[in-house]
């Protein structure tokens, strides 16, 4: 590869001697065992590999992969199964070996088309001979991994095949310094890609095993210890030593990075077997019972780098393009070029259709371009940098910008791949992950499509409609990802309570199966599932608004057979409840399931009747003292009581009206009561009875005509008012020429300390009656509403130079009062 990477050139870039390649690593049909470094999902690693396996003729395979996934091997390689795909790994730390948090993890291992390790199951299929996973499980990697490090790592996706020691080293860093590359990836697809698919199979591996022994030699060996490399090692070496003792030629598939590793604990006996003498692996019997393993299918987009997939080869439908190609040919030159022209014209052929400017000419300057900048370069062929960087030149006329891009976009999308695997019905897969694909199937959804599809519910006209809504709550309530409510009644937040409607989105991604396994252990069927899941969230809820919420839920996925078994939580709930906010909350929920119960066809099983009294019991009796809440809460308070007025004036309630309003007056008798809740209060009282007007407008007074710390709570007593009351200020005749007053009492800086709270109490006000109040304010100082509309306004520079003049003319009259 240019003899950048040949040992004797290897000094000028790392700064030391170079690497000294171990005998027994080097490729050599006649070794017992011969080490396949690759890095994962790389088309060049397995087109060396199908000929490695042709010229070596294996009795047996060893691959890097968790060792209790071996029984789906036959999954992976059946005719129907189609890649990408990816083994799920769940873990329940119920013993705490991980954490004593005792929490729950998964990762994935995913196969493309081109993957190597998927190269060498099919080598091995296609040959009749065995092939084994010969890693440590799920678990017991993570038990033996510092937090933080290894697949313990946070903020990425969580994959079990990471290649993060190869492309994050200090060598690497020091090699794309002196080759002027971009970055890793840059460098990997020039000198391994693209230039080793060029290399005699001896000569690649040759020169993957100089980079990955000098990555492995710029890498400390602590970190090796707690990212789990050198417990996975070990314990995969000793499967090489106990499989030599059976077969005479074993080829061993891993990371490339792990080979040099894997020969160090390895000891060549005299009769051509191998002894282990690293220190062997203890194994934690718990580990065992607490994972599970499950096949699934896999998308391109979740399998690409670039989307935090950091095991993954970047744009991996262009290299599934390569790989299509070398499948096809004679011969492997051409592959990457050919690749490069099929995504300019069918990014271009796509962006037209979407009425972007581009025509085939361009398409055609942008072939051309790639193939220069891939000799400027050095190149034998034209990669994804140079498609990327063509594309751009040619695709977009002027400035890059989002009104630009479209062509560009298109061809993110198709290098990024758009395909989506597909199981065998043989695959071994949860009960509830069958329900589900069966739900999508009975309503004709699109399961298996990346692209985001919508439908629009008719659920009080069609009863399939809303068995479908219901399906499409449960998955939301097990927390899949698959459907979100765009348009409709939001019960849980009381909004759009008269839509008839619902428009949801719904997407399949490979994260609907991961939760869906996940959810598995709560039931078999969606619906199982999700009663199982609402009936514990239920047993754990300890406040009114938090049980009534999930009785909302519960209402909504239609699951109505526990309410009588929950009716006696709910019941405890309450009666333990003292916090006025969650009962209030909690009441509004149960008011509005009564009203509803009908209409969705969900009968009462909880005596709800019952319950609501009880509960707006205990709020008259909280209520009084909610006069004193503090400044932190006074929104919250506020708006409880808000709800609490909408609540009791329902035809249902209607008994209940008197009730409040004996409290509400209660509330205000108290005496210092917090200004915000006590214009709310007045102005819930004022919708009950208009007579409070007059009471409305002597407070009002008392606070703007008052000094001190009565003008600075005028505010928030405007802000609770209008908050409940607006209209009292088109109703009152008097009334704005109090605001009128307070505005005019104000000082310079009193009014900057105020004006968040006055801006908050005039925000309630809808533009149309913003207009009113301005004309109406215009006529108390003789003018008219057009006159300030027609007022020419100070520009921010005539602002700002009367700002300076001011200064300058305070600093003057200073400095001639000193002089005297």
């Amino acid at each position: 590869m240019e003899q950048l990477l040949r040992s004797e050139e290897v000094p000028a870039v790392t700064g030391d001697q170079g690497v000294e390649i171990p005998s027994e690593l080097l490729y050599n049909v006649e070794h017992s065992v011969l080490y396949f470094p690759v890095r994962h999902h790389s088309p060049a690693c397995s087109f060396h590999l199908e000929k490695a396996a042709e010229d070596y003729k294996p009795d047996l395979i060893l691959i890097e992969g968790p060792e209790n996934a071996g029984n789906l091997i036959s999954v992976l390689l059946h005719e129907d199964t189609k890649p990408p795909l990816a083994l799920y790994y769940a873990y329940r730390d119920r013993a705490g070996l991980v954490t004593e948090k005792k929490g729950d993890y998964k990762c994935y291992y995913p196969f493309l088309d081109c993957s190597p390790e998927l190269t060498a199951l099919r080598q091995a299929k296609d040959n009749g001979i065995p092939a084994r996973f010969i890693d440590l499980s799920y678990g017991e990697i993570l038990i033996g991994t510092a937090s933080g490090k290894g697949i313990r790592r946070e903020g990425n996706k969580q994959t079990y095949n990471d290649d993060y020691l190869l492309s994050r080293s200090r060598y690497l860093a020091l090699l794309c310094e002196k080759t002027g590359l971009r970055d890793f990836e840059e460098l990997w697809e020039k000198y391994f890609e693209i230039q080793g698919l060029t290399e005699a199979t001896a000569d690649f591996m040759r020169q993957m095993l100089t980079y990955c022994i000098l990555s492995r030699k710029n890498t400390p060996e602590e970190e090796l210890e707690e990212d789990g490399t050198i417990l996975r090692e070990r314990y995969m070496a000793k499967q090489i030593a106990e499989a030599s003792k059976t077969y005479k030629k074993i080829l061993v598939v891993t990371g490339g990075f792990h080979s040099y590793g894997l020969w160090e604990l390895l000891s060549k006996e005299q009769d051509g077997t191998y002894a282990f003498t690293g220190k062997p692996v203890k194994l934690h019997k718990e580990a065992d019972g607490q994972q599970e393993v499950y096949p699934m299918a896999y998308s391109m987009e979740a399998a690409d780098a670039l989307n935090g997939y950091a095991s993954g080869m970047q744009s991996p439908g262009f290299y599934q393009r390569v790989w299509k190609n070398l499948k096809e040919r004679e011969s492997a030159a051409g592959a990457y070029e050919d690749a490069v022209l099929h995504f300019l014209a069918s990014s271009g052929r796509q962006a037209r259709r979407k009425e972007e400017s581009v025509s085939s000419y361009d398409e055609i300057c942008a072939f051309s371009m790639a193939r220069g900048l891939a000799a400027l370069r050095g190149k034998r062929e034209p990669g994804l940098y140079e498609l990327k960087d063509s594309a751009r030149s040619s695709f977009v006329k002027g400035e890059l910008n989002l009104s630009t891009d479209g062509a560009l976009r298109v061809l993110k999308e198709l290098v990024t791949g758009t395909q989506v695997g597909r199981l065998c019905k043989d695959a071994a897969r949860p009960p509830l992950l069958s329900d589900f694909e069966e739900h999508c199937r009975s309503f004709g959804l699109k399961l298996h499509s990346t692209l985001e599809q919508t439908v629009t519910l008719e659920i009080f006209k069609k009863e399939k409609h809303l068995r479908m809504s219901r399906f499409f709550y449960q998955a939301e309530f097990l927390d899949c990802s698959f459907a979100k409510r765009k348009k409709g009644a939001d019960l849980v937040k009381r909004q759009d309570q008269n839509r008839i409607r619902e428009i949801w989105t719904y997407k399949w991604s490979e994260q609907v199966t991961a939760a869906l396994i996940d959810a598995s252990i709560s039931g078999g069927t969606c619906e199982e599932a999700a009663r199982s899941l609402l009936k514990s969230r239920f047993g754990e809820s300890t406040g009114c608004r938090e049980a009534a919420e999930l009785l909302v839920k519960g209402f909504l996925m239609g699951l109505s057979e526990e309410q009588a078994e929950m009716s006696v939580h709910l019941a405890e709930v309450l009666a333990a409840d003292g916090d006025f906010f969650s009962l209030t909350k909690g009441f509004s929920h149960m008011l509005m399931l009564l009203e509803l119960q009908d209409l969705y066809q969900v009968r009462d099983a909880l005596h709800l009747d019952q319950v609501t009294e009880q509960c707006f019991q205990k709020i008259i009796q909280l209520l009084p003292s909610m006069g004193q809440v503090g400044e932190e809460r006074q929104q919250e308070c506020m708006e409880s009581l808000r709800l609490l007025y909408q609540a009791a004036g329902r035809n249902n309630a209607n008994e209940r009206k008197p009730v409040l309003m004996e409290a509400l007056k209660g509330l205000l008798g108290r005496g210092s009561v917090n200004p915000g809740v006590e214009g709310t209060v007045l102005g819930l009282l004022y919708g009950y009875e208009g007579g409070f007007g007059r009471q409305i407008t002597e407070t009002a007074r008392g606070y703007i005509q008052g000094s001190g710390e009565m003008l600075s709570k005028s505010a928030a007593f405007l802000r609770g008012l209008f908050f409940t009351a607006r209209d009292f200020v088109f109703v009152s005749g008097e009334f704005l020429n109090l605001i009128d007053e307070l505005l005019g009492r104000l000082s310079g800086e009193e009014f900057l300390r105020l004006l968040p709270e006055l801006r908050m109490a005039f925000g309630y006000f809808t533009p149309l009656e913003t207009d009113r109040i301005a004309g109406r304010a215009a006529a108390l100082h003789g003018r008219k509403k057009r006159d300030l509309l027609t007022e020419r306004r100070v520009s921010p520079e005539e602002f700002a130079y009367g700002e300076a003049l001011d200064a300058y003319a305070g600093e003057r009259i200073l400095s001639v009062g000193k002089l005297k």
